[in-house]
C-alpha cells in the first residue's frame, strides 16, 4: 500500500501543483525498469509494450507514466520519465539485492542466486544514486 500512496498520490500531487502554475515547470521524474515486468525479450527497449507488471511497485510506476502522458496531453506539461535500473546507495531499501547480499555475506549466510527459465545466469544493471543526481 505504501507504494500506491508515495508513487501515485505523491506524483499526482506534483502534477496538480504544476498544472495550476502559470509558468509550468518541466518535470523529470523517476520511473523504473520494473515497468518492463513480465517481458521476456532482452535487452529491453523503450518501445517495448509494458502492460504486464510483475509487482504492485511496477504497476504504480507504469501508472505514473500513464499519468504523465495524460497531463502532457491535456495540460501541455513537459514531463520526462527515466526508467532507472536497480538504484542503490545511502538510504536505499534494505530488501534490494546490494543490501541483502552484503548483509548475508557479513553474517556468513549463503546467497540464493536465481537463474533464468532456461538455466542461464541472470544479469542486472545497477545505478548509484549519486550518479543519477549528478546526471551521469
Amino acid at each position: 500500500y505504501s507504494y500506491v500512496h508515495s508513487n501515485l498520490v505523491g506524483f499526482t500531487t506534483i502534477l496538480e501543483v504544476a498544472k495550476d502554475r502559470h509558468d509550468r515547470p518541466r518535470i523529470v521524474y523517476a520511473s523504473s525498469s520494473s515497468v518492463y515486468g513480465l517481458n521476456t525479450k532482452v535487452p529491453f527497449s523503450e518501445a517495448d509494450v509494458v502492460d504486464r507488471p510483475a509487482s504492485l511497485y511496477a504497476a504504480t510506476k507504469k501508472s505514473n507514466e500513464m499519468l504523465a502522458h495524460t497531463y502532457n496531453h491535456i495540460y501541455g506539461i513537459a514531463l520526462t520519465g527515466l526508467r532507472f535500473f536497480t538504484v542503490y546507495g545511502p538510504y536505499g531499501r534494505p530488501d534490494m539485492a546490494a543490501f541483502s547480499f552484503s548483509n548475508k555475506i557479513m553474517r556468513g549466510e549463503r546467497l540464493r542466486i536465481f537463474q533464468a527459465p532456461d538455466g542461464s545466469e541472470l544479469e542486472r544493471d545497477f545505478t548509484y544514486v549519486d550518479d543519477i543526481v549528478a546526471g551521469t
